[in-house]
């Protein structure tokens, strides 16, 4: 019997469909490297991504479903015409899922520090220094939840090699949050550089590293490109981006690169971010 086709949400630029327990996609130039990827962590112990099985006769993707949910958002939230961006699960927020999602990340990252990521094709170009494989795009949307809890990471379309920093500091952006007091009430979260601060801690903590600049710096540069990327995709006409664009989200994102330039200290503990860095944030 042939199983059904089940579309899934997501995959904005390529279609994601289940089927029976296994998820396939569009093969892409860079599916070989991460699909080769995959099955190194596999081997190398970790248990936080789908299994990778080839391609089907399709050439699509064939990889292990992964029982859970996503912090998927449910909506804009309607405060100043939905610039603010959608709002999303009340357990994304919890600072034992921070905790979780600093051990995951640090499990993987070492996982994947032994890949021979050199003459591959990846989507992203590589990030100096490389000492791992980033996975690029951990959003609340791309990690599987169990009980409330971060169990495992999807959507690997935009791994490519970088520094650790890389990954940390768009996951301190996105999830501590690293965020303006506007933003964050009108999301039902606590204010404060303070407050920030403690909970980047927290991350950094359950990852094993002291707070450090190199990781608000590597924030700054992480949104920054993002912001680059996304207005490209407004230039192309892509809807959702537009639709970002229309509602004020991108310009949102701008003020917040410009927040953490200001805060960067008190997020550190008082160490001065380098210059060069926020000469390049206040540039945008």
């Amino acid at each position: 019997m042939v199983e059904p086709e089940i579309p899934l949400e997501g995959g904005a630029d390529s279609r994601v469909v289940r089927v029976g327990q296994t998820v396939r996609r569009s093969g892409r130039a860079w599916s070989p490297a991460v699909l080769d990827l995959l099955q190194h962590i596999e081997r190398e112990g970790f248990a936080g991504a789908p299994r990778a099985h080839g391609f089907d006769d399709q050439g699509r993707e064939v990889l292990t479903y992964i029982e859970g949910e996503v912090g998927q958002g449910a909506g804009f939230i309607p405060d100043e015409g939905g610039r603010f961006d959608v709002r999303l699960p009340d357990y994304v927020w919890r600072d034992d899922v921070l905790g979780h999602l600093g051990a995951l990340v640090r499990a993987y990252h070492d996982a994947a520090a032994t890949f021979p990521w050199a003459d591959r094709e990846w989507r992203l170009k590589a990030q100096q220094p490389v000492e791992t494989v980033c996975h690029n795009d951990l959003t609340p949307w791309n990690v599987v939840f169990r009980a409330g809890l971060p169990v495992a990471f999807i959507d690997w379309d935009a791994a490519a090699p970088g520094p650790r920093a890389w990954d940390l500091g768009f996951i301190a952006w996105r999830w501590v949050p690293f965020w303006r007091d506007a933003k964050c009430r009108a999301h039902g979260l606590a204010t404060g550089v303070d407050e920030k601060a403690r909970r980047f801690r927290l991350l950094l903590h359950a990852y094993g590293l002291e707070s450090e600049v190199g990781v608000v710096q590597a924030a700054i540069e992480r949104v920054r490109q993002l912001q680059e990327h996304m207005w490209k995709l407004v230039a192309d006409g892509s809807k959702w981006e537009v639709e970002l664009a229309r509602r004020g989200v991108l310009d949102e994102a701008a003020l917040e690169i410009a927040w953490i330039v200001e805060h960067a200290a008190a997020l550190v503990g008082s160490r001065p971010i380098p210059m060069k860095a926020a000469a390049r944030a206040s540039r945008k």
